[in-house]
């Protein structure tokens, strides 16, 4: 996977009921992604075509938000919203309105997902009613036991998953030869345009879907506090908040995912704004009442175990006499070592990276 998808991928963040390409459209514009590749806050869809081995192990490398040292995975497609998700992506991605070829069997008609049969490997011909979702393992561990959409599964001669096989050597429909010894399988599960899914085999190439295992969306473009809350909110999340040692640990770790190693802290880069973030704290509406833009307050309460990282020299609208003119220090940036401090809401002089999150309410599948 190319590394430069992986430091640049965004996260558009809505519930099923509202995802539309408008708000995919603008996140991808927003990081200059281009059509690499297209996301909900659960599912991350890669637009090159690949082979089944080779999109799992892409998704390994992609384990952003999966806790250290595991891994990241092919995507866990066990409801409605996520199904709907990886639907809208692959549209967004491929448009069927622009594939000019009429067979539904095509490449850029399917994504790999993370559904892969794991017993009776060796079974051909398989009807309706001989179908075991135990045999079928999502990457995650889990089967499809309450939610499955098999193309056709009510219909008994022409259910999938149908196991048919190919001897080695032979051409499948889409001209790929079976190389394994002696047949190939159809043990891994693919969905299309509509949702819908099937068995076929792994030397096939299609586009894959990650799941997204973390809730921080950073951008590398600089701007100001407010353009940063207003583009976050133009794609359907907003600024980040960071309310644990847990969370300052996930959006440190996504700190270098998305910009980059961090530097040791020295007198000469410690104020450099390529090293500050914007996360959603503010207290412009009443001096030293620090709340998220969703109202939540910022600072833990009293008793909290969780101590929270001011630098030392915070909160005291300490900028030059020059900034403190066009306002006062307002706005909430965390460092790349890990403390807040106020800075400027609204100047053309304090521009940084930002950081959005995913709304809460939408079911990430991971916390």
């Amino acid at each position: 996977m190319d590394r430069q998808v992986i430091l640049l991928l965004t996260i558009v963040c809505c519930a099923s009921a509202s995802i539309d390409h408008k708000q995919i459209t603008g996140l991808n514009k927003l990081l200059g992604l281009g059509d690499k590749a297209y996301a909900t806050c659960n599912i991350v869809l890669f637009t090159e075509l690949v082979q089944y081995e080779e999109a799992s192990a892409n998704c390994k490398k992609f384990n952003l938000g999966a806790g250290l040292g595991e891994e990241g995975r092919l995507a866990t497609v066990d409801d409605e919203e996520k199904n709907h998700d990886l639907m809208a992506l692959l549209e967004k991605a491929y448009p069927i309105v622009d594939q000019d070829d009429k067979s539904p069997w095509t490449s850029k008609k399917w994504v790999w997902s993370g559904l892969r049969k794991t017993k009776n490997n060796d079974v051909v011909g398989l009807k309706r009613g001989d179908y075991d979702p135990l045999d079928w393992e999502w990457a995650d561990g889990s089967h499809p036991l309450d939610f499955q959409r098999w193309f056709n599964f009510d219909n008994r001669k022409k259910a999938q998953p149908d196991q048919y096989s190919l001897k080695y050597g032979k051409k499948s429909s889409s001209d790929k030869k079976c190389d394994e010894k002696p047949r190939c399988y159809q043990n891994q599960m693919r969905i299309n345009h509509d949702g819908l899914w099937d068995d076929t085999f792994k030397q096939l190439e299609h586009p894959y879907a990650c799941d997204y295992q973390g809730k921080y969306v950073l951008s590398k473009e600089q701007l100001k506090w407010v353009d940063a809350k207003e583009a976050c909110e133009e794609a359907g999340l907003h600024l980040a908040k960071i309310r644990s040692n847990e969370e300052v640990e996930e959006i440190l770790a996504a700190m270098v995912h998305f910009l980059g190693p961090v530097e040791e802290l020295t007198e000469d880069n410690e104020w450099v704004d390529t090293n500050w973030l914007w996360v959603g704290g503010s207290d412009a509406g009443e001096e030293g009442t620090w709340v998220w833009t969703d109202g939540e307050l910022v600072l833990p309460e009293k008793g909290s175990d969780w101590v929270f990282p001011w630098h030392e020299k915070k909160g005291n609208d300490n900028g030059s006499r020059k900034l403190r003119k066009k306002g006062g220090q307002d706005a909430l940036s965390f460092s790349r070592w890990g403390e807040f401090d106020d800075s400027h809401i609204d100047n053309m002089e304090t521009m940084r990276p930002f950081a959005c999150q995913c709304p809460e309410d939408v079911g990430l599948h991971i916390h």
